[in-house]
């Protein structure tokens, strides 16, 4: 979704406690950074969301975003914002370094320590994300303090991911609830979990 915010600040919390993915409590994160990624309105896409599952869970949570752009962005300063829908709690990943994302490719911010994080994961988020992705929420893409994109969901799936079927993702795409989808694929990070990080998803089922 495209459009311009008002002006305004997201605090960051520092010395948030860090929640199951995996640090210990009292971690504290570097200050916000100065800048902000060269990115403007529908060039950034969320494209596909893993959130707590139902029993063990080998992967973790992510969220995965697209570069719709056409040239390489760095995203250095992208906040990521979810918001409970009744708007009573909200929770702000930032990306503290540079993170390079190839035309036409993907990114995943996972749970986790950034040091550790897995091979399918480009950044870890762990200091900012206190506990699961809510289930029910706005989660916005910011940069500048100017809205890049937003996806709105509900009852996030427990047994696979919450995954945009079309193909390339575009910012009025990711609107449209029946664009989306469970996907349950086992993907090829050798967890045999499923979800699909940083590749295209596949199509949803045809209603």
């Amino acid at each position: 979704m495209r459009r311009a915010l008002p002006s305004w600040s997201v605090l960051v919390g520092v010395g948030v406690s860090i929640g199951a993915a995996g640090a210990p409590a009292g971690c504290t994160r570097d200050a916000a950074p100065a800048l902000c990624p060269d990115v403007v309105a529908g060039e950034l896409v969320v494209s596909e969301l893993r959130g707590e599952q139902t029993g063990s869970d080998s992967q973790g949570q992510w969220i995965e975003l697209y570069n719709a752009s056409g040239t390489e962005l760095d995203l250095l300063g992208l906040r990521v914002l979810w918001r409970r829908l009744d708007g009573s709690d909200s929770d702000t990943v930032l990306v503290r370094r540079s993170l390079l994302v190839a035309p036409d490719g993907y990114v995943v911010l996972g749970a986790g320590l950034d040091a550790d994080r897995p091979s399918y994961v480009d950044y870890g988020v762990a200091g900012d994300l206190p506990g699961a992705i809510m289930p029910s929420a706005a989660v916005d893409l910011i940069a500048c303090d100017v809205l890049i994109d937003r996806l709105t969901y509900s009852g996030l799936t427990r047994t696979g991911t919450y995954s945009l079927g079309p193909t390339p993702p575009t910012a009025d795409g990711n609107d449209v609830s029946t664009a989306w989808c469970n996907n349950e694929t086992v993907d090829g990070t050798g967890l045999a979990a499923p979800g699909t990080p940083g590749a295209a998803n596949p199509p949803c089922p045809t209603l």
